[in-house]
């Protein structure tokens, strides 16, 4: 059950889509130019099957839905729960990659991963299953852009 004031969309809408992309866009507090220029530059909206007018009614609903769940004196944070709900109203593996590849070209465009846009990025990836691409893609953001993944030794080379 979704908490009063918190909007519910259809499971694999555009607008639970484009919630979760919005969410990455204001997880870090702010909506920094860069990261707002590279969803424009990736047409996020129409990919995403929002109109303009659309896109921006969902991250004003977004942002009010933040400030209405927020607790005096924290800051705006989505808990758990109900980012895990979020997630579960987009099942459509082809839209969870639409999502995580917009998701996580919004969160890199500044060249900071800020604690914020790493939860999202940690829940999807918890939450979701994933194609080893779009895990290869997010892993870097959740642990560090400088992130790389090392062969393994095989147990026999141990010894």
């Amino acid at each position: 059950m979704q908490p009063l004031g918190i909007r519910t969309y259809a499971r694999n809408s555009p607008q639970a889509a484009g919630r979760i992309v919005a969410l990455a866009l204001v997880a870090n507090g702010e909506i920094n130019a860069c990261e707002w220029e590279a969803l424009h530059a990736m047409r996020a909206h129409d990919r995403l099957g929002l109109s303009g007018p659309q896109w921006h009614d969902l991250l004003d609903d977004l942002c009010s839905d933040l400030v209405a769940a927020a607790r005096p004196g924290q800051d705006c944070v989505v808990d758990a729960i109900v980012l895990e709900s979020w997630l579960d109203q987009v099942d459509d593996p082809k839209l969870r990659t639409q999502v995580i590849e917009l998701s996580a070209a919004v969160i890199q465009a500044d060249g900071h991963v800020h604690p914020g846009e790493s939860v999202v990025l940690r829940a999807a990836l918890a939450r979701w299953a994933l194609s080893m691409d779009d895990r290869c893609r997010i892993e870097p953001l959740i642990y560090g852009l400088d992130f790389q993944v090392l062969p393994r030794r095989d147990a026999a080379s141990l010894g």
